[in-house]
């Protein structure tokens, strides 16, 4: 995997939101909402989450899957630019290729799990196979994928960004964001598949799917202000205290011979 973590300790001669390209990775930002929100759009009007949710979730996925996959084929994910340099660096066909299936089979490995989840918590294990999987595929991509394309290929990176509470980078904020806003969305969505309203949208896997990305919506909101406006603004007090503090500085400097002088005036 291509993953270099930005850890904290590097250019910390920079501040936090100088170390990446803000516009390069706010417009990734921006453009990963987009690409989520197409995904729910269907190529045509018979192939609906209501009548085929298995075809339906593998034309979103395969939408999101090829997005990633560019993305990872250039070594261009969120964060992996520094400074002013965002442009993707040189590397061999096979390096390009081998970032892709990386990304391809630890985005199957958190489907599996996912999957496995949604058995553990109520969904047919019988029946409805295909949508079982299709739901945790775009769950997987919507929710985890960041991490994998962010984060090192370590359980030491996952668990530090997305399971403890100690300060982090901006990459592992990134992750964190995307994975327990979708998440935790997902969760909560669920609620209301076994009420008795007899609704055609209660029906599996819909609501998942729904929360789904209406968590990762959320993210890209909550990801816009935790890793982007509030480090600037930050970094933006604290430059404002520096110059303060240094104003004040010279001001004392320059009284005190004034001091000095007049005090000498009066004897």
């Amino acid at each position: 995997m291509v993953s270099e973590l930005h850890s904290p300790a590097s250019h910390t001669s920079l501040p936090v939101h100088k170390q990446y390209p803000i516009v390069f990775n706010g417009i990734q930002l921006g453009l990963g909402g987009l690409v989520s929100a197409l995904a729910l759009v269907s190529p045509r009007k018979s192939l609906n989450l209501y009548d085929n949710p298995a075809a339906y979730l593998c034309v979103s996925a395969s939408i999101i899957l090829a997005y990633y996959a560019v993305l990872a084929f250039f070594d261009v994910y969120c964060f992996k630019a520094r400074g002013d340099s965002w442009r993707p660096r040189a590397r061999p066909m096979s390096a390009c290729i081998s970032s892709i299936l990386s990304m391809f089979g630890s985005t199957l490995a958190a489907t599996l799990v996912i999957a496995l989840g949604f058995v553990l918590f109520g969904a047919p294990l019988t029946t409805h196979y295909a949508e079982t999987f299709t739901a945790a595929l775009n769950v997987s991509l919507l929710a985890v994928t960041p991490a994998i394309l962010t984060l090192k290929p370590t359980f030491g990176a996952y668990r530090r960004a997305l399971l403890s509470a100690k300060q982090k980078s901006i990459p592992e904020k990134w992750a964190a964001g995307f994975f327990w806003c979708t998440i935790t969305v997902t969760w909560m969505s669920a609620y209301f598949i076994p009420m008795d309203w007899e609704r055609p949208w209660q029906k599996w896997p819909i609501p998942i799917i729904g929360g789904a990305f209406l968590g990762n919506m959320v993210a890209v909101f909550f990801v816009l202000v935790r890793c982007f406006v509030v480090p600037i603004a930050r970094a933006d007090f604290e430059e404002t205290q520096s110059i303060q503090r240094k104003m004040a500085r010279d001001y004392e400097a320059q009284r005190g011979p004034v001091t000095r002088s007049m005090a000498k005036k009066e004897k």
